[in-house]
């Protein structure tokens, strides 16, 4: 059962970090909720710099596949790959749109959940 729950966490986390990482390049998911005079400004910078978001997106879609694809023994290097953009999410969220967070720690608790079950890895590297 336990592996069961695992690999739906790693497939739903996968298919959302392919689904995000699409998206800045067709962009294909509408952003028309209300912005505020902060979010308006730090989002124009974001997509002023045209080198953040399509980078950003490169290492999702990337992470997205390798998590579907690889066997689990070689996901923790796309777990740890992915630790940046997570945490880009959360302050992104908490600095500029607090009330769209919620799909934010969705993903954080997922990655969270996908580290911690490869906590002897992790400690194996670090070694």
């Amino acid at each position: 059962m336990k592996t069961k729950i695992n690999n739906i966490v790693r497939i739903v986390f996968g298919l959302g970090l392919l689904l995000f990482g699409l998206d800045k390049f067709f962009e294909f998911i509408p952003h028309n909720h209300v912005m505020d005079e902060d979010l308006i400004a730090a989002f124009t910078g974001l997509m002023a710099n045209k080198f953040i978001l399509p980078t950003v997106g490169v290492v999702e879609a990337i992470s997205s596949l390798l998590l579907l694809l690889l066997t689990r023994k070689y996901s923790i290097v796309v777990l740890l790959l992915m630790v940046p953009v997570t945490y880009g999410i959360i302050a992104f969220h908490l600095a500029f749109d607090l009330g769209g967070i919620i799909p934010g720690l969705i993903v954080a608790v997922m990655h969270i959940y996908l580290l911690s079950l490869r906590k002897t890895t992790l400690i194996n590297l670090v070694a």
